[in-house]
């Protein structure tokens, strides 16, 4: 069974193993044998190539096709730490590995790539002779969609990336297109229709759908939508979207007609539905139906856009007249940074299905003047922590990335405890019971004699 190199992009690289994990979590892969043919320093020195052992070549394209921080994935026929190693290595590599693709019809290139340096057009004509001397395909060269394209990739280690120098040559299992990284030029905000000032970077939306195991078919849920930035990405995964915001004029949209619902149709992609909706009061506006697969959101917290709720400061609200109803806008007021996150579990523990997942982000002030409770992740008795990623910011601010699942109903959750109190009471009076009868045992019996403490 062949070994597969894995080739990380040099982005986002505190993100780039854990989405890796996910991936291969919602796969059902066991990430210990995966990674079994890379060193362990590998990853703990994040490493930017990663040789692993896949059960077949659709499970590596599959997760070449979901991985946004994945530049792509090689069938790895040969490797070394210079070219006479890689030379040594594919002298040694058995006949029948490369019989498929020596056959004189069968139309080919052959790339080569630095990483980490920059190789001129003379040093990649040396490196390409070099192999084909070693690998000499008799079809026809075809540089424009191929048949087979294969990949010499040759890694010069610098300051910045402590992979150290290595070349790799390798088969590419899908096309550069059949990746998710592709998604993440065609959706730059730069380019979208229809933006708010706390749009989320279509790059991050992406990888927080992969986080969030949405894939074809998937319910999810944006309880704070905004322009759709997140909803964008889930909906590329495959997913039935729906989002709510308590702010009616950023669903309308502008004046000139471009609204949330314009991204999607840029896109050519699925429409999700869109309600006016406060979180806080979630219960209040939907039925408690365990209807989502995942929750992904980007919680407002005052940094940019401060968070609201509905209600007002006043004491006494009048009424609105009848004839201002239909485009009245509700007034709202300040909604603290603690309440949304409770509120924002709450629902996350009544809406999702149990194994549904929760992703979100956290702003974190790292400064020295931040207080003790800065950063402290807000839990729930239905929710379990799956992972959290720090992103930095800059020298006072970093941003989490929160990951969570649900592993039982809420009314699950009383039963349980109130069994468990229940369990604990009755525990407590049987001992007290025994208790009772033992110091009654004792005064019938009298004073103990102990038998005195021997020194050797």
């Amino acid at each position: 069974m062949p070994l597969y190199l894995v080739t990380f992009v040099y982005r986002l690289l505190e993100f780039r193993y854990a989405e890796f994990d996910i991936i291969l979590d919602l796969l059902g892969l066991d990430p210990t044998l995966v990674y079994a043919p890379s060193p362990p320093e590998t990853k703990e020195q994040n490493h930017s190539h990663l040789i692993v052992d896949l059960p077949s070549e659709v499970i590596a394209a599959e997760i070449q096709r979901r991985a946004i921080l994945i530049e792509c994935i090689l069938e790895l026929w040969g490797h070394g730490k210079d070219a006479d190693e890689l030379d040594a290595n594919l002298a040694a590599l058995p006949p029948a590995f490369s019989a498929p693709y020596m056959h004189p019809d069968m139309t080919w290139s052959l790339l080569v790539n630095g990483s980490g340096k920059t190789l001129t057009m003379a040093e990649q004509d040396s490196a390409r002779f070099r192999v084909l001397q070693r690998v000499p395909f008799p079809g026809p060269i075809k540089l424009k969609n191929p048949q087979q394209t294969f990949w010499l990739l040759d890694h010069g280690a610098d300051n910045l990336d402590p992979t150290p120098d290595h070349m790799y040559l390798g088969r590419a299992i899908a096309s550069r297109q059949a990746r998710g990284r592709e998604w993440v030029g065609k959706g730059d905000l730069k380019r979208r229709t229809y933006l708010g000032p706390t749009s989320l970077d279509n790059e991050m939306a992406l990888l927080m759908a992969s986080f969030a195991h949405v894939q074809q078919g998937s319910m999810v849920l944006d309880p704070f939508v905004g322009t759709g930035s997140i909803l964008v990405a889930c909906t590329q995964f495959g997913g039935f979207c729906v989002g709510t915001d308590i702010d009616i004029r950023i669903l309308r949209g502008k004046k000139d007609g471009k609204n949330p619902a314009s991204n999607f149709a840029q896109y050519g992609l699925r429409q999700p539905e869109l309600i006016r909706s406060d979180n806080s009061l979630f219960s209040g506006h939907f039925r408690s139906l365990s209807l989502y697969d995942a929750i992904v959101c980007d919680p407002p917290y005052g940094i940019r856009a401060g968070a609201r709720q509905s209600g007002s400061r006043r004491e006494v609200v009048a009424p609105v007249p009848e004839h201002m109803r239909a485009d009245h806008i509700p007034q709202t007021r300040p909604y603290a940074t603690k309440a949304v996150m409770n509120d924002l579990l709450k629902v996350a523990a009544r809406a999702l299905k149990v194994g549904g997942r929760l992703v979100y982000l956290l702003p974190v002030d790292i400064s020295p003047e931040a207080g003790p409770e800065e950063g402290v992740l807000p839990t729930h008795r239905c929710l379990d922590l799956v992972c959290v990623r720090d992103q930095k910011l800059n020298s006072k601010l970093i941003r989490k990335m929160v990951v969570m699942r649900k592993r039982r109903d809420p009314k699950e959750a009383v039963e349980q405890e109130m069994m468990e109190e229940k369990n604990e009471v009755k525990h407590g009076e049987e001992n007290a019971e025994e208790g009772g009868k033992k110091e009654e045992e004792e005064i019938e019996a009298g004073p103990e004699m102990k038998r005195p403490h021997l020194v050797m």
